[in-house]
């Protein structure tokens, strides 16, 4: 049964992919109708407890998640809605910082059955939903890439709104569609590096460094002066070894500046390779708020940098 399955699921993807959308979007809303009829507050708080195993305290949060969940209850600016949308915030990155650092786009478009081998020449690229996270495919070498495979999976991502997931309210009015961009070749050993930047009130104060290396994916936080902070991301180990900084460091921090300056809080993902800084994306809830850092005294600092809407500065040793 599952075998046929899958040839029908192949089969659709071939022959008619926005159909595939359609019958995905069908199924999924059958499996989170129970959820869909939870309230968001009822919601964060369960998927909280569930996901942290601890008790949410949204009324006076304490901790960067609980404060990122916090704000979920309050509805996303126009502008969170562009920057969450990874086809249109590629505009508001060319007017902020220009667009020199964006990485080449191939093809943006809201028809799952422009994703064909006569619209993408390219040798190698990247496919990704605009609306979500996970909804990634990589080809490395159009000869051997599997097209049916990558429009069934992308089917599968655009049915969802990626709203019901976390409740984030930056996601439930991005209209679902696909962004097609270069392959960046990594420059290392371990691959293309990532420094997720988290800015409040504009200002950058650590950045996380994702690494890969012998199939490990670590999570390594610093501050802005390249200290490691004794701090890793639950559940995720820190690199064991040193790791240089960027040559660019001063530059990735302005660029973050100037792109996390209209929010509260935002995590700005960039990229330094071959010497020359891209853009990743821009974030407002990391993890969707259910991820913590470890020992949680680092989360509650963290949680001190950032003022909720009418939150008076903190005093004491978290301050």
């Amino acid at each position: 049964m599952s075998t046929m399955k899958e040839y029908s699921r192949q089969f659709l993807a071939r022959q008619a992919p926005d159909l595939l959308t359609h019958l995905y979007r069908w199924s999924r809303s059958n499996r989170f109708r129970g959820e869909r009829r939870i309230n968001t507050r009822e919601f964060i708080e369960m998927q909280y407890r569930a996901r942290t195993g601890r008790e949410l305290q949204v009324d006076e949060p304490r901790g960067l998640s609980e404060k990122l969940n916090a704000l979920k209850l309050m509805p996303a600016t126009a502008l969170q809605t562009i920057c969450a949308d990874k086809i249109k915030v590629r505009d508001y990155v060319a007017e902020r910082v220009g667009p020199d650092i964006l990485i080449p786009a191939i093809l943006s478009t809201y028809r799952l059955r422009d994703i064909t081998p006569e619209t993408i020449r390219e040798e190698a690229f990247v496919l990704k939903t605009n609306h979500d996270f996970g909804g990634v495919v990589i080809c490395r070498d159009r000869d051997t890439f599997d097209w049916g495979a990558a429009r069934a999976k992308l089917a599968d991502h655009l049915a969802f709104n990626h709203w019901y997931r976390h409740r984030e309210p930056v996601y439930r009015d991005i209209r679902p569609g696909v962004l097609v961009e270069a392959f960046l070749e990594p420059d290392a050993a371990d691959g293309l590096r990532e420094y997720k930047i988290f800015c409040f009130h504009g200002r950058p104060h650590f950045i996380m460094v994702i690494r890969e290396k012998d199939g490990v994916r670590s999570k390594t936080v610093f501050d802005t002066d390249w200290q490691p902070l004794p701090v890793r991301r639950r559940g995720a180990p820190a690199a064991a070894d040193g790791i240089e900084p960027p040559q660019s460091l001063r530059s990735l921090l302005d660029i973050a500046t100037e792109l996390a300056a209209p929010f509260a809080f935002s995590r700005v993902d960039l990229y330094e390779n071959f010497g020359r800084i891209r853009f990743g994306e821009i974030t407002f809830f990391p993890e969707g708020g259910t991820d913590i850092f470890e020992p949680y005294e680092w989360e509650l600092r963290f949680g001190d940098l950032l003022r909720l809407p009418g939150e008076q500065p903190r005093k004491g040793p978290h301050a």
